[in-house]
């Protein structure tokens, strides 16, 4: 009884702490990118086909930082739902993208990828929202395309969409995926890359090479 006390007690300091982040982190990139320039590229093909189809937004897991203010701020007529690992790291990411008015959070098991996927080919062929995912998350490796993305698009004939950002100045982290930030008075550049559809005959190995090659690092 115990026990199960400490770890409810745990629990929750760990969620409180996590709002706390959460709430701090929002307000503090919001004036960082107040004092940046921005340029958006491939915003009108996005918002033209998103408004009729199925997609997904994929991104790496080190560009996670932006990802949610800028989807809200130039897109905010779109529901986004982020599927996000039941972890204690998810926990935190959950909480950011929940502080936004269009985002949902979808908390899938950490260590049942299959189940994690039916979920997301589910939600995705439901077109509640727009899935978004990070194909390198939660723990890498930093850089690799998981297949789950790849076999997710290709089940549902949803379009993919590539999002990246660059900036002319940045910090990193040291994290597992050497999170990005960029700088104050920085230059940040937004790529929505160009759509990507597979037909259902398509081979995974084939789509997920693809999505790889589509996504700079």
């Amino acid at each position: 009884m115990l026990k199960k006390l400490k770890q409810g007690w745990k629990n929750f300091s760990y969620r409180c702490f996590a709002f706390l982040i959460a709430t701090i982190g929002k307000a503090l990139i919001r004036i960082l990118l107040a004092t940046c320039r921005w340029k958006v590229h491939g915003l009108e093909k996005y918002i033209k086909i998103a408004e009729k189809e199925k997609c997904i937004v994929m991104f790496w897991h080190n560009r996670l930082a932006l990802a949610p203010f800028i989807l809200y701020h130039l897109t905010p007529q779109f529901i986004y739902a982020a599927f996000i690992s039941n972890s204690r790291d998810g926990e935190l990411i959950g909480r950011i993208v929940r502080s936004y008015k269009t985002g949902r959070v979808i908390r899938v098991p950490h260590h049942s990828r299959h189940e994690a996927l039916r979920e997301m080919i589910r939600h995705v062929n439901f077109k509640k929202s727009i899935a978004i995912i990070t194909p390198d998350g939660p723990r890498g490796p930093r850089y690799k395309m998981k297949p789950g993305i790849a076999l997710a698009a290709i089940e549902t004939g949803a379009y993919v969409f590539p999002l990246n950002w660059m900036a002319t100045s940045f910090f990193t982290f040291k994290t597992w995926d050497q999170l990005r930030l960029p700088k104050p008075f920085s230059t940040i550049e937004f790529f929505f890359g160009e759509p990507i559809k597979f037909s259902s005959d398509v081979p995974l190995n084939i789509a997920q090479i693809y999505l790889q090659k589509s996504l700079k690092e």
